[in-house]
């Protein structure tokens, strides 16, 4: 690869990255399209759109690249603070004393290897070619978050459920979408955790598939020029 195609690669994969950071942040801020999960997890996540596309169009790399900078968007978004100050608002949270494993621990499960996975769409090189290669893609990228997520669920934030359902019965709080979860799968934790993360991003999934199918032929019209290559059957 030239250094000039390597350049033109960077740049539409910083643009894209513009995009998927443009969109999380329209999204947040328009009701109905903001809803999400008690404890994090958007219904609605559509940044994965053009995340998922750094991967297809220009490499598994590119892709890779990509959902780390946007990982780091995110962690830096929602925790904005020393790390010290990190860990006191976590510990406030979950009533557990949280080490630099469990922040560490943190950081890669619930947002580097979600947002990560994405770039694995770059696996599927010819997704656009075919819904049904692109829909694999998606559903491929959206069980490697799940999994990561479903673990974050069980090793970091079993307090959290469990003091929050303590609460319910209490009659301290009103029970919420999670707390009814956590009752319905007997508090298991490990179903609980697929449960709660399953439910958003199944619906972040089929969303940016609809809008994928929808579009797939002007996505072709507009990147094909850019990567030099047809996108077609």
């Amino acid at each position: 690869m030239t250094l000039k195609t390597e350049t033109k690669r960077m740049l539409m994969t910083i643009n894209l990255l513009a995009v998927a950071i443009v969109l999380d942040l329209i999204v947040s801020s328009i009701p109905g399209l903001n809803l999400s999960m008690p404890f994090g997890g958007k219904f609605f996540g559509l940044s994965m759109f053009p995340l998922v596309l750094i991967g297809i169009l220009f490499g598994l790399k590119y892709g890779l690249i990509g959902g780390f900078i946007y990982a780091l968007y995110n962690f830096g978004f929602d925790y904005l603070v020393y790390l010290d100050t990190l860990r006191i608002t976590l510990e406030s949270w979950t009533g557990e004393t949280w080490s630099a494993f469990k922040i560490l621990s943190l950081v890669l499960l619930d947002y580097v290897i979600p947002f990560m996975a994405f770039g694995l769409a770059g696996l599927f090189g010819d997704a656009l070619r075919s819904k049904k290669k692109l829909a694999l893609s998606l559903v491929f990228v959206s069980a490697i978050r799940l999994i990561s997520s479903t673990l974050s669920g069980i090793i970091l934030w079993g307090s959290s459920i469990a003091y929050a359902s303590s609460q319910v019965e209490l009659g301290e709080e009103a029970p919420n979408l999670a707390t009814r979860i956590f009752a319905f799968v007997g508090e298991s934790l490990w179903l609980y955790s697929l449960s709660y993360n399953f439910i958003y991003i199944f619906t972040t999934t089929l969303t940016v598939m609809i809008i994928s199918f929808l579009t797939l032929k002007r996505i072709k019209m507009i990147f094909e020029p850019m990567i030099g290559q047809p996108l077609q059957k």
